[in-house]
C-alpha cells in the first residue's frame, strides 16, 4: 500500500528534476531562450541570415548550452557577415567571432577533433597568412581524431605541411612523417567507406595528398625508401601499398629510385598478383641495369610469353639478346634472341647489328688463314642487312662504320689465290656460326 501512496510522489519528483535539468540548459531565462531559438531558426531556414542574427546572438550569449545548432548554424551566419563586410576592422571582428563559435562549441559540446579541423580550415580561408597557426590546429585535431579525421581536413593539413616546408619552418622529416600518417588514415577510410560516393571523395583526397607530397621537394628517393621500406617488409602482400610505392618512386624518374631494392621488390609483388607483359618487361629492365642477370633473363622470358604485340615482343627479344651478349657473354644465345627479334619484326636493323657483333666477339673459325678471316665476311653481311631493312639514320650510320671497320680485315686476293679460292664464290663458315657467305677481298 505504501508503494501505491508514494509512487506518484516519486514520479512527480523525477519529472520535476528532469524539467529542471532541461530548463538549466536554456539558461536563466528559458522562455526567452526558446523564443529566440525558434525565431532565429525560422529565419535561418529561409536563408535570411541578416534577420537571424539578433536572435542567434542572444542565444549564443544567454543560453549557450541549449542546442548544438547554435554553433552549427552560427558558422554559416557569421560567414555570411564576414562576406558582406567592406570595413576591414569589422571583418576581422567577425572572424574573431567565428573562432569563438568554434571554441564555444568545443567547450559546451566537445567533438574537439572535428571542430578543431574545421577551425583550422577557417583560419586558412580567412587568415591565409597564419599558416603556422592553422598547421598547429590541424596537428592537434589529427592527434585527437586519428582515423576519424575528416578527409577534406586531412587535405588542408598536408597543404599547410608543404607550405611550411617550402618556407623552411618544418623539416623534410616532418613532411614525410605527416604524409605517412595522413595517407594511412585515408587508406583506412577508403577501406571502410560506407558508400561509393564518399569513397570516391576520399580517393580523390588521397590522390591530392600524394600529389602534394610528391611535388613538395621532400619526397626524394631516400625519404620514400625510409618511409615505405619498413612498411613493405611488414606487409609485403599489401598490393595497394606496393602500387603506391611504385607510383611514388616512378615520379622520382631516376635510377636511384627505380633500381632500389624497395622498387624491385614492390614491382615483383604487384606482378605476382597482376601479371602483365609491361610490368614483367619493366622488372626485367631493372634487373638488367642492376646486373642481376638471372632475374633479368627470367622476367624477359615472362614478358615475351605474355606479350601479344609483335613489335613490342621483338624489342624484348632484342634486349634479351643484349643481356646474353654483354652480361652472360653467351653469343650463341644472343644470336638466337636476335633472330627471334627479327622473326617478329623483319625490319629491326639493330638485331642484325647485334648478330654481327656476336660473330665478331665469338672468335674466328677454321685452320687456314682465309678460313680464320672468313668470319669477317659473315660479320659484314649482318651489317649490310641492317642497312637494307631500316630507314633509321642512326642504325644506317652505325652499320656503315662497322662495315668499314670489319671490311678492312678481309683477306687479300693473294691470300685467296693461294688457297685456291675465287672472289664471288659461295662458302660456308663453320664452327657455331654455320652461315653461308660470299668470298670478298680487301679493297
Amino acid at each position: 500500500m505504501r508503494t501505491k501512496i508514494y509512487l506518484p510522489l516519486v514520479l512527480g519528483l523525477f519529472v520535476s528534476l528532469n524539467v529542471l535539468a532541461q530548463d538549466e540548459k536554456y539558461g536563466e531565462d528559458p522562455e526567452s531562450c526558446r523564443i529566440n531559438l525558434s525565431t532565429y531558426t525560422e529565419f535561418f531556414n529561409q536563408k535570411n541570415f541578416k534577420d537571424a542574427m539578433p536572435a542567434w546572438r542572444w542565444c549564443f550569449i544567454n543560453c549557450p548550452e541549449a542546442t548544438k545548432n547554435i554553433y552549427i548554424h552560427g558558422t554559416t551566419i557569421i560567414e555570411y557577415y564576414i562576406g558582406i563586410q567592406t570595413d576591414s576592422l569589422m571583418r576581422e571582428a567577425y572572424i574573431d567571432t567565428l573562432m569563438m563559435v568554434y571554441d564555444n562549441r568545443i567547450k559546451y559540446f566537445d567533438q574537439k577533433p572535428m571542430v578543431l579541423g574545421r577551425k583550422g580550415a577557417s583560419i586558412l580561408k580567412y587568415r591565409p597568412a597564419l599558416v603556422k597557426e592553422a598547421y598547429d590546429v590541424f596537428t592537434e585535431s589529427f592527434s585527437l581524431g586519428g582515423n576519424e579525421s575528416e578527409y577534406f581536413v586531412l587535405g588542408f593539413y598536408m597543404n599547410t605541411t608543404t607550405i611550411l616546408y617550402s618556407s623552411e619552418v618544418i623539416t623534410k622529416e616532418d613532411v614525410v612523417e605527416n604524409y605517412s600518417k595522413i595517407s594511412d588514415v585515408l587508406n583506412y577510410q577508403i577501406s571502410n567507406a560506407s558508400d561509393d560516393g564518399k569513397r570516391e571523395k576520399i580517393v580523390e583526397a588521397a590522390k591530392s595528398v600524394e600529389d602534394m607530397f610528391v611535388n613538395s621537394g621532400a619526397a626524394d628517393c631516400g625519404a620514400i625508401i625510409n618511409l615505405f621500406g619498413p612498411k613493405f617488409l611488414a606487409d609485403p602482400e599489401n598490393i595497394e601499398q606496393a602500387k603506391k610505392i611504385l607510383y611514388l618512386l616512378d615520379r622520382g624518374n631516376s635510377d636511384e629510385c627505380k633500381l632500389s631494392d624497395l622498387y624491385m621488390n614492390a614491382a615483383v609483388a604487384v606482378f605476382n598478383v597482376e601479371k602483365s607483359a609491361s610490368s614483367a618487361h619493366q622488372i626485367a629492365q631493372g634487373y638488367f641495369k642492376r646486373g642481376d642477370n638471372e632475374n633479368a633473363e627470367k622476367y624477359y622470358n615472362e614478358a615475351i610469353a605474355l606479350e601479344t604485340d609483335l613489335l613490342k615482343k621483338a624489342d624484348m627479344f632484342y634486349e634479351l639478346g643484349l643481356l646474353y651478349y654483354g652480361n652472360f657473354k653467351n653469343f650463341a644465345k644472343s644470336r638466337q634472341a636476335a633472330r627471334s627479334c627479327i622473326a617478329n619484326n623483319p625490319n629491326h636493323g639493330k638485331a642484325y647489328i647485334l648478330i654481327g657483333r656476336c660473330y665478331a666477339a665469338g672468335g674466328s673459325c677454321g685452320e687456314t688463314l682465309v678460313e680464320k678471316k672468313s668470319i669477317y665476311w659473315v660479320i659484314v653481311d649482318q651489317f649490310v642487312k641492317a642497312k637494307s631493312v631500316t630507314d633509321d639514320p642512326d642504325v644506317i650510320q652505325e652499320a656503315n662504320e662497322l662495315i668499314g671497320r670489319y671490311s678492312a680485315s678481309f683477306p687479300s686476293q693473294e691470300e685467296i689465290f693461294w688457297e685456291n679460292l675465287v672472289e664471288g664464290q659461295s662458302i660456308t663458315v663453320g664452327c657455331w656460326i654455320g652461315e653461308t657467305t660470299t668470298i670478298r677481298c680487301i679493297k
